[in-house]
């Protein structure tokens, strides 16, 4: 079915359970993925540069998959990962569950002007850090023969928006709450009126 899924699903009136994540699914080769030594600027450009043709609908992907260099699937990486990671540390807050911490303290958005000139150096010098060491490990997969139904219980389940999909041990594409959405509302599209037989 592939790239007629949502039209398929609307004509025949299937349901989300005929409907397969592989139908849904960004093949990998249209969707970009790094290796854990690329680099945060390498991992930067990847995403900004990079669109995905889906359906005649064209966007932008917000996470990149992180690969090992055997090509094993070993974590995501989103844009404010990236950005979080290139920020020097004396700029960015940072966040402690310890019972002592009596003051949460906002870093003074002042410090960014005063500062610029050496957080530019430290954002040059951290942007050639390993992509691997700030990648989020994967919380599900789906298998490409899973029904639909079931990748929008893994996605609510584990409040991802984005889910590999799996097939013979190998990644084989992701599915994206947009083309999730997108299918489930040419499913619950009304159904034309018969204009009835002459």
């Amino acid at each position: 079915m592939g790239e007629d899924a949502a039209a398929t699903a609307s004509e025949s009136g299937t349901d989300g359970v005929s409907v397969l994540a592989r139908d849904v699914m960004v093949p990998m080769g249209k969707y970009p993925a790094v290796t854990v030594n690329d680099s945060l600027a390498d991992t930067a450009r990847t995403l900004s540069d990079w669109h995905i043709d889906m359906h005649g609908s064209v966007s932008m992907p917000r996470i990149v998959l992180v690969m090992s260099e055997d090509g094993d699937l070993v974590g995501i990486v989103r844009r404010r990962d990236i950005l979080r990671g290139l920020a020097p540390s004396f700029l960015v807050s940072s966040v402690s569950d310890h019972p002592e911490t009596m003051f949460d303290v906002e870093i003074d958005p002042n410090l960014t002007e005063l500062l610029s000139h050496r957080a530019e150096e430290k954002l040059r010098a951290k942007s050639h850090t390993p992509v691997g060491e700030i990648a989020d490990p994967i919380p599900t997969t789906v298998h490409a023969d899973d029904p639909l139904i079931r990748v929008i219980q893994e996605m609510v389940g584990h409040d991802q928006s984005l889910l590999p999909v799996i097939e013979e041990h190998h990644v084989v594409g992701v599915v994206r709450t947009v083309e999730v959405l997108k299918t489930v509302s040419d499913m619950l599209a009304p159904e034309p009126a018969d204009g009835g037989a002459d």
